[in-house]
Formats: C-alpha cells, structure tokens, sequence
C-alpha cells in the first residue's frame, strides 16, 4: 500500500528543515541587529550634538544654552531618515528570509507530491496487473456460472455470459435477459460477491457501483441492503440493479 502524503513528507523533512532552521535562526537575529545599529545611530546624535555645540561656543553663542534648532534640524533631516531606513532594510531582511523558508516549503511539498504520485501509480498499476489476472480467471470460470444451481441437470437455470464487450450478460431460466442482481436473487448468490466478480473482471460499470457501494459493505450487510435499495429505487445502473 502506498505511503499516506503525510507520511512521505514527514520522512522528507529531515532533508528540508535543518535549511528552514538556518533561516530562521537569521530572521531571529535581526533584532537585535537592528537594536545594536540604532544603538549606533543614537551615539551618532550624541557626537553631533556635541559638535553642535561645540561650534556655538566657537562662534561665541555659548551664553545663549544649547542650540536646540541645530539640533532638531539635525534629528529630522539625518537622525529619523536613518533609523527609517534601518528598520525598512531589517524589515526587508525579514521577509526576505521568511520567502526563503516558504520556498523550501514548496520545494518539500512539490517533491512529496510528485514522490506520492509515482506511489500511486505503481499501486494502480499493480492493482490492475492483478484485475487482468482475476478477470482472465473469470473468463475461463465463466462457463461453470451457467450450470444448475439446486436442481436436476434438466432444469432450466439462469445463466451467464461474458458479451463483446467484455462485459457480463444475465438471462433467466426462460432465456430472457434479466440484471446480475436478478441473476444472484434466482441462483441464491450474494449479490455482493457476483458485482465485485464483476469489478474484478474488468465490468466498468460494475467497477463504479462496487466502489459506490463498497463504504455501506463496511458498515455491515444492513447498511449495504439498504444502499442497494435505495440505488434500486432510482433506477441507477438497471442492467446490473434491474428495476425496484
């Protein structure tokens, strides 16, 4: 049986998340990158300040206090567009790094998927060299279908033949044609074991009603009885359900 998705992505991550740890181990550290490089424009403001000032007692305006307006012309023309454009360059880093991780992701995601595919397709490709095998056993059993069930080899009795199509035709014991659940009900088979006989032979419309059925037939023969009524009383697939 084919690993589940899950399952092949979950043995693929080993490969894929020491990458994502990586990058995000440097996503993590931006900031206090940040907090250290603004630690550095603030020591900046501090010299500038002082140079500010410096050079207002140079100029002999030192009796006047600290030269505020130099200093506020200072922080929104030099101090304010730096810290804006260190944290914009940060931020950017950040998703940056985060689009990084996401492409790994994908790049997981997008080999678990194709590594899925391939699983499934050697499963069908198996499940299908095995319903040749079964539907070229039915073929060659096909003849014993036909004998007499419960009575004497006079008796006439329903029948069954596989047609050009590769599928089965039914008749009744006056030769007319009858469905397969008809068949099961006058032969005293399960009608469940002649439709997946059916499935297995390579019936495609046997192989759509068995899988239609197939969930009820877990749930016991109740339920099974009764999804099968109810397909029979809307008249669904009447050559193998026949009418109610």
């Amino acid at each position: 049986m084919a690993r589940t998705l899950e399952q092949i992505i979950s043995e693929l991550n080993p490969t894929f998340q020491p990458q994502v740890q990586s990058l995000q181990e440097r996503a993590n550290l931006i900031p206090q990158q940040i907090q250290a490089e603004e630690q550095g424009l603030q020591a900046k403001q501090t010299d500038a300040f002082g140079s500010i000032t410096d050079g207002a007692r140079r100029r002999g305006l030192g009796f006047s206090g600290i030269p505020l307006g130099e200093q506020a012309k200072y922080t929104a023309s030099e101090y304010l567009p730096a810290i804006a454009r260190l944290r914009q360059s940060g931020q950017e880093r950040a998703y940056s790094l985060q689009d990084a991780i996401l492409g790994i992701n994908e790049r997981r995601d997008t080999l678990g998927q194709q590594i899925y595919g391939q699983e499934k397709d050697r499963e069908f490709q198996a499940q299908q060299a095995e319903a040749n095998r079964r539907a070229q056993a039915a073929a060659s059993a096909v003849p014993s279908l036909g004998s007499p069930y419960g009575g004497g080899a006079s008796q006439p009795q329903a029948r069954v033949e596989r047609n050009k199509a590769g599928g089965f035709s039914y008749y009744g014991a006056d030769n007319t044609p009858i469905s397969a659940y008809q068949y099961s009900q006058s032969t005293g088979q399960n009608f469940g074991e002649v439709l997946r006989g059916m499935a297995e032979a390579g019936d495609s419309s046997a192989i759509n009603l068995y899988k239609t059925l197939a969930p009820f037939a877990r749930d016991g023969q109740e339920e099974f009885n009764r999804a099968l009524a109810q397909l029979r009383s809307r008249g669904y697939a009447t050559h193998i359900l026949g009418g109610k």
